[in-house]
């Protein structure tokens, strides 16, 4: 970066610091010609209209969930789809790194990823 782009990008940076600051200022809770006062809060009132659950007028069974809760957290992946995904992002990496090193990350993305794949048929 030469030394006039950077005088511009610090005098840009600056003017906005500048030009900022009296914004952030007028919404400071330290003001103190704001005056905060307590609301009372609006007594809770029951729903009288129509609901989602009144809309069905068959028999309601509750069934209980087929899958626990801790399960239900890992997305849907497997460690093999996870292992494809990870190994397609390697390769991407390399592609968009170039040079050696991208050439190592492509080579090691399609590794993990063909074992994945292989995981997964099995």
């Amino acid at each position: 970066m030469n030394v006039r782009s950077r005088a511009v990008l610090m005098s840009l940076s600056l003017l906005t610091l500048v030009l900022r600051a009296p914004v952030s200022r007028a919404q400071s809770p330290t003001d103190s010609s704001v005056i905060v006062r307590p609301v009372a809060s609006a007594p809770t009132v029951q729903n009288i209209g129509p609901t989602r659950d009144a809309l069905s007028v068959a028999v309601k069974q509750s069934v209980p969930p087929l899958t626990s809760p801790s399960a239900a957290s890992s997305a849907g992946l497997s460690q093999p789809q996870a292992l494809m995904i990870v190994g397609g992002a390697a390769i991407l990496v390399g592609a968009i790194v170039g040079d050696t090193a991208g050439d190592v990350f492509m080579v090691g993305g399609a590794i993990v990823g063909l074992y994945g794949l292989y995981k997964y048929l099995q």
